[in-house]
């Protein structure tokens, strides 16, 4: 009877071992990020640079099964696209070689990120606005919130072309809101900011393929708190874009935009 308890014992005690090693944590990265891009495209004959304009690589950082980064990995990276406008070597680094989309994948161990995609794009010269006039903020006089005047203060940034000038792709712009009407007191929201294209506030934009780039200027009535607008008087809110490369401002940054805002009554 021992012997046969000791048999079953051992048994036991061989599938709680097998248990063990079956719900132990992965060694290596349980997971990753997705590819780390240090901004959004490279010069064509350049590296690329982060937004202090200092040579920047790509990066993928992983994770243990708890969540914890995992320090001392490297990671590879590939670029997916036959006769890509860059290249990336093994530290990370992409150079831009020709305009065009190049598309990159970074991986850990057996892990891969999505593709990533990087503008190849020329170095900018040149930031402008891009229309001649800048509308005039028609606010509705109105206490719902949701009632709002808006103007756009868009730029273009171009680059050396021939014959014209090319559109610089793939660039931060950063806006300010310098001035503008005051907010009521008893308002916990400002009455003017700066708004991308579906109305939240933002002050940064990537310029398109055309090197345009653009944030919206919105102004709320019911939080207003100079009431002398609400009786005819016209404020402005001033606003600057700018942006850079390899550290130092594309002239004429900062862009300057006085938009002058007017509240009126709404007619239906």
């Amino acid at each position: 009877m021992i012997p046969r308890i000791a048999t079953i014992l051992v048994v036991i005690g061989a599938i709680i071992g097998v248990a063990c090693v079956d719900m132990s944590a992965p060694s290596g990265a349980a997971s990753i990020s997705s590819l780390q891009l240090p901004s959004p495209s490279v010069v064509v004959g350049d590296v690329m640079r982060d937004s202090l304009g200092a040579p920047a690589k790509l990066d993928v950082i992983a994770y243990d099964a708890n969540g914890a980064r995992i320090s001392g990995v490297s990671p590879q990276f590939f670029v997916t696209d036959s006769g890509a406008p860059a290249t990336v070597d093994p530290s990370g680094t992409v150079t831009g070689t020709k305009l065009g989309i190049v598309h990159v994948v970074g991986q850990i161990g057996t892990l891969q990120t999505l593709p990533a995609a990087i503008t190849v794009t020329v170095a900018p010269t040149l930031i402008a606005a891009t229309n001649a006039t800048v509308d005039t903020i028609i606010a509705p006089l109105s206490v719902d919130t949701t009632q709002r005047g808006t103007s756009a203060a868009a730029v273009t940034v171009t680059g050396v072309g021939s014959p014209t000038p090319v559109g610089a792709a793939g660039f931060i712009v950063k806006y300010k809101l310098l001035q503008a009407p005051s907010t009521s007191a008893s308002s916990n929201s400002p009455a003017v900011f700066l708004a991308d294209e579906q109305g939240n506030p933002s002050t940064v934009d990537t310029t398109d393929a055309a090197g345009h780039a653009s944030r919206t200027v919105v102004v709320v009535t019911a939080f207003l708190g100079d009431t002398s607008l609400l009786r005819g008087r016209v404020d402005s809110a001033v606003v600057t874009a700018e942006t850079s490369y390899k550290g130092t401002l594309v002239t004429p940054s900062p862009l300057r935009f006085a938009i002058p805002i007017v509240v009126r009554l709404k007619l239906p």
